[in-house]
């Protein structure tokens, strides 16, 4: 990537009915974590994936075990992170990274979040955060936004639902969360 013409260069194949969504800068020695839409999350090393050339498609990160599964985020794990998940009717919460343990990646991963059908939806959004973030804006598809304090989100074990933390109005649902760090 030293040398990139001005028409761009193939940096990896994307099979036709996929798409790439998450690039990370790691250091070589991270764990990684990969969440889905019907709510596990799989953490792994980064070595297991092997160094390939810019036209091989990748490896397994996790396994879908549903077919309406999808990957809905992808993180470098950070020294004493949570990580912060919201449902599509806005329930969400926060969970430590230090409660799922490392696997090996192409696992199916561990529940995320206790999903209740049409009371909760799928999960639609992640983020990373810690003690030095200050603030979310928990965006929805109809446009609605609301800005909260990241302490206001509460901790809970990996099997809980959450509480609300985004009211909304029907037929709209949460489409992302952007995060605001303190001195940036």
């Amino acid at each position: 990537f030293e040398r990139v013409r001005s028409t761009g260069i193939r940096a990896i194949t994307v099979a036709e009915d996929d798409a790439l969504a998450w690039v990370e800068t790691s250091s070589g020695h991270d764990d990684v974590v990969i969440t889905t839409a019907q709510g596990k999350i799989a953490r792994f090393h980064e070595d297991e994936v092997r160094p390939m050339g810019r036209d091989a498609a990748g490896v397994i990160g996790i396994r879908l075990a549903q077919k309406d599964d999808q990957v809905v985020g992808m993180q470098v794990v950070q020294p004493d992170a949570d990580i912060l998940v919201l449902t599509e009717t806005g329930y969400g919460k926060r969970v430590a990274l230090k409660e799922f343990r490392t696997m090996h990646r192409g696992s199916q991963g561990v529940r995320l979040i206790g999903l209740e059908g049409r009371k909760t939806g799928k999960v639609s959004a992640v983020a990373l955060v810690d003690e030095s973030d200050e603030e979310l804006l928990l965006i929805s598809a109809g446009g609605q936004v609301v800005r909260t304090d990241v302490k206001s989100v509460n901790r809970f074990r990996s099997d809980a639902r959450g509480v609300i933390v985004m009211r909304l109005k029907d037929g709209d649902a949460v489409a992302g969360i952007a995060v605001f760090r303190a001195g940036l």
